[in-house]
């Protein structure tokens, strides 16, 4: 900011001489009345300084601007020590404040003999209205020059009106221009016409090498030659300057036209940072200090440190305390704006211990700006109060199923280790819960467990149903709460927490405020999966079977939707609900809700014989073959058919499960305070329908068939589970040499399908052997032959002539049709269907035989039509 008031400074003082230089033209046609009565409202800046480079905010009304089709050029011209760099900010609108647009420019010219010290632009009315006023608004960045001495100016505002010629002069400020030494006042002096120092963007670059009164020039080296960047008149010792702000970077040379002075310009970097977003202002060194370090790529400069907290100055002292006391930097008015700033000597590489112990609370910011090109970058930290300490929600606004569990996680900064929440506003919500939160495990948080069912009834539960702690070693303790009979309404109530012991100070004073909104609780479905029989549940193999573990189980297959069960394999009823983890952590669990009564689960048959009563699965009373799985808003209840433990009964009689039994598994939410009502018809169910089917595993062929090769596939279906493993073995029979026995474990696929490779690579033609597949129920078995490794070449077609020629050829054509039925399975194990081939007879001389028979029927045919 500093630097942008002398900017502006420099500015008005350009902007001054710019207006004293000011030659604005307004064009009209014909007849048409010149623009008139032109008037500045504000040139900022108006004290300017030799050799420094000044921004100037200007803003003129020019009155009788009509749409007749003209157009109206201004310009605004500065004196001759005066260069234009930039211009920003450029708008023009009438006296309704719309914008008028601009049909050329702004452009930069040369007006006054100097270089780029006019701005030209023109404007052509886009309104039907006549007689209108016209602000101009904009901001210029002036470079000045050199200024012999100390001299007053004035800046003309001139406006032009193109088609009458006619020119109103309006003198609009008074620039003063102060008088400085020119010997020697550049940041960086050229002695040498030979070396080619660097100069840093935005450093002044000057030589007092020339005579006085000197044309000197500053020319940028191009692939061409070198073009003219500004024109300077040395002063009377001979020394000129020039301004590199903003300038293009590369190779620079100062000139008379004999002698030459060269330079290198480059652009600075500059990046600060702290070593920690966070620091704390009382305990240790190593909890309050943090490093503030700075990276540039140049080796000696000045940083000029300011710092800024929340928003607000930190004063200077302050920052050099906070930086390490006197020993770093000078505090002084390092850009003459009048305050007070932290100058500190710089390098390529700096690190500074910032150490802010008693500090304030708040975000800090620091900026560094190097002094003499004002290249800048800032670095902020959060500075916390440890002293006090404060609790504040992770998260602000929590949403839960009425009836289910709030996880409310209260986060502790600084000293704090305990602190106060309070749930609701008894006078605003009809119900308040004190929660006193410790964190035992030292990790800076507390996560409260506040069940929404049990809420608001003390007498029916105990304090520890209502709320507790996540984590063994933090603790949540009720300390009050609002009776009521019911459980609590949908709908929003406060939270509010402090690290006040007093629930009246959390709720007139909280630290941090939020909303905890329970949402109405539905039960949704009943879906079943099926898994095969005594497969294991617990996937991780840790906390015995849980949710995740059934997902991971379904994410690998292993557990797939069905609602047909295979005797013996698992059926898993998965109930989607929300709003019950509160009654199941009310009783203890799933079971000892449904045991309670609170939630009930019947698996009852549908297609009972005639005359007689359904069997009846007792989920309850099944040992290890019933398993019940508690998740987030899912349920699963998972029953091993295959268990013996699985408790079957009709009219309390056992019986087993056969196959075509139909089973109804029906789940009821009946708890009264959850449903609120005792009603038996409000009560709340879903359900789903499976059959029980007996084992049926296949052989895709029987007798088996393979090719004396390698990778020769045997599969088949079966009814169990997808994930069920079986296995298959093939075995020689008869008098096969060599003797083979080989086994491969599959696992049944999605499809229901199996299939293993085989290598009969090293087996004979005519080879035979027994296929036996095992896993649940009884085995499955078959023959199977080797035939041949390779096809043979097509049999030989006579040629056709008369009737013997077709009876021939019809024999063939039977004989190879019934040699090639049996084909080489897949290797893919799906379906082995056999696709007719010219291929022979896997048995030998079986081909041959039925040609030949056929030749002689044919000859008789023929010979008993000759007679």
């Amino acid at each position: 900011m500093t630097d942008y008031n002398k900017k502006i400074r420099a500015l008005i003082l350009a902007a001054l001489m710019v207006f004293s230089v000011f030659a604005g033209t307004v064009a009209f046609t014909g007849t048409a009345a010149a623009a008139d009565s032109p008037s500045v409202n504000t040139f900022t800046n108006t004290d300017v300084t030799e050799g420094t480079t000044v921004t100037h905010d200007v803003s003129f009304t020019v009155q009788n601007i009509s749409d007749d089709g003209n157009t109206d050029t201004f310009t605004v011209s500065l004196p001759s020590q005066a260069e234009i760099t930039s211009t920003s900010g450029f708008e023009i609108t009438n006296a309704s404040g719309d914008s008028i647009s601009t049909t050329g420019g702004p452009s930069l010219t040369d007006a006054r003999g100097g270089s780029n010290n006019a701005v030209t632009f023109d404007i052509s009315p886009d309104t039907s209205a006549t007689n209108q006023t016209v602000t101009v608004n904009f901001t210029a960045t002036v470079d000045w020059g050199n200024v012999a001495s100390d001299t007053q100016s004035s800046a003309n505002l001139t406006v032009t009106d193109g088609g009458n010629a006619d020119i109103n002069d309006v003198a609009v400020q008074t620039l003063n221009i102060e008088a400085v030494s020119t010997s020697g006042s550049a940041d960086v002096n050229l002695t040498s016409t030979t070396d080619e120092p660097v100069v840093w963007a935005g450093q002044s670059v000057g030589t007092s090498q020339f005579g006085d009164d000197v044309d000197v020039t500053l020319r940028r080296n191009t692939s061409d030659g070198s073009d003219l960047i500004s024109q300077r008149n040395t002063g009377p010792d001979g020394y000129v300057t020039f301004s590199t702000e903003g300038r293009e970077t590369g190779s620079y040379f100062i000139t008379d036209g004999t002698d030459t002075y060269p330079f290198e310009l480059a652009e600075q970097d500059l990046s600060v940072s702290f070593s920690e977003d966070e620091v704390d202002n009382s305990g240790p060194s190593d909890n309050v200090e943090v490093e503030f370090e700075a990276d540039s790529n140049r080796a000696n400069y000045n940083h000029v440190l300011e710092a800024t907290y929340d928003g607000d100055d930190v004063d200077a002292e302050d920052l050099q305390d906070i930086l390490g006391g006197d020993s770093v930097g000078d505090v002084r008015d390092a850009d003459d704006d009048d305050e007070n700033e932290l100058v500190v000597a710089g390098s390529a590489t700096d690190s500074f211990t910032a150490n802010f112990s008693g500090m304030d609370a708040g975000n800090y910011t620091i900026t560094s700006t190097v002094e003499d090109t004002g290249v800048s970058d800032s670095a902020s930290v959060t500075v916390i109060d440890v002293g006090a300490g404060e609790s504040n929600f992770q998260d602000g606004n929590v949403e839960v199923p009425k009836g289910d569990i709030a996880n409310i996680t209260v986060e502790l900064d600084g000293a704090a280790s305990s602190a106060t929440v309070v749930v609701g506003d008894e006078d605003e919500d009809g119900y308040q819960a004190n929660i006193s939160v410790e964190d035992g495990d030292d990790d800076g948080e507390v996560t409260i467990e506040f069940n929404t069912y049990t809420a608001g009834s003390a007498t029916a539960f105990d304090n520890d149903n209502i709320v507790s702690a996540a984590g063994s070693d933090d603790t949540a303790e009720l300390t009050g709460q609002t009776n009521i009979s019911a459980i609590l309404a949908t709908g929003e109530y406060t939270i509010a927490t402090s690290t006040s012991e007093d629930p009246a100070t959390v709720l007139d004073s909280p630290q941090d405020i939020g909303t905890l909104f329970f949402a109405e609780r539905s039960t949704d479905s009943m879906q079943l999966w099926t898994a095969p029989g005594g497969a294991d549940l617990d996937a991780d193999g840790e906390d015995g079977v849980t949710e995740s573990d059934v997902v991971s189980l379904i994410e690998d297959g292993a557990v797939t939707q069905d609602d047909t069960i295979t005797a013996g394999d698992y059926v898993i009823h998965q109930v989607t609900a929300t709003g019950l983890e509160g009654v199941v952590e009310a009783q203890g669990g799933l079971s000892d809700a449904v045991t309670n009564g609170n939630l009930t689960l019947t698996v009852e048959q549908t297609n009972p014989v005639q005359n007689r009563d359904p069997k009846v699965i007792n989920v309850l009373d099944s040992g290890d073959a019933v398993t019940l799985i508690e998740g987030d808003g899912a349920y699963y209840v998972a029953v091993d058919t295959g268990s013996n433990e699985l408790n079957v009964t009709r009219n309390g009689d056992p019986v087993d499960v056969a196959s075509g039994d139909e089973f109804q598994a029906t789940f009821t939410v009946a708890d009264d305070r959850l449903l609120e009502s005792d009603e038996e018809e409000d009560e709340e169910s879903v359900n789903a329908t499976f059959e029980v089917e007996s084992i049926d595993t296949e052989l895709d062929a029987d007798p088996v068939s393979v090719s004396a090769s390698s990778d020769q596939v045997i599969s088949g279906t079966t009814n169990l589970a997808p994930g069920t493993e079986l296995t298959i073995r093939v075995r020689s029979t008869g008098d096969t040499q060599p003797r083979f026995f080989n086994t491969e474990t599959v696992t049944v696929q999605a499809d229901g399908t199996y299939n293993a490779s085989f290598n009969f690579s090293g087996q004979s033609e005519g080879d035979t052997f027994s296929v036996t597949v095992r896993g649940p129920g009884e085995d499955v078995t078959a023959d199977g032959q080797v035939g041949q490794a390779s096809t043979a070449t097509p049999t030989a077609t006579a040629t056709p002539s008369d009737d013997t020629a077709t009876a021939t050829a019809t024999a063939t054509a039977t004989a190879t049709a019934t040699a090639t039925a049996t084909a080489t399975p897949s290797d893919s194990g799906g379906d082995d269907t056999a696709t007719p081939t010219e291929t022979e007879s896997t048995t030998p001389g079986f081909g041959a035989v039925l040609a030949v028979i056929a030749l002689i029927g044919a000859a008789l045919l023929a010979a008993r039509r000759d007679n």
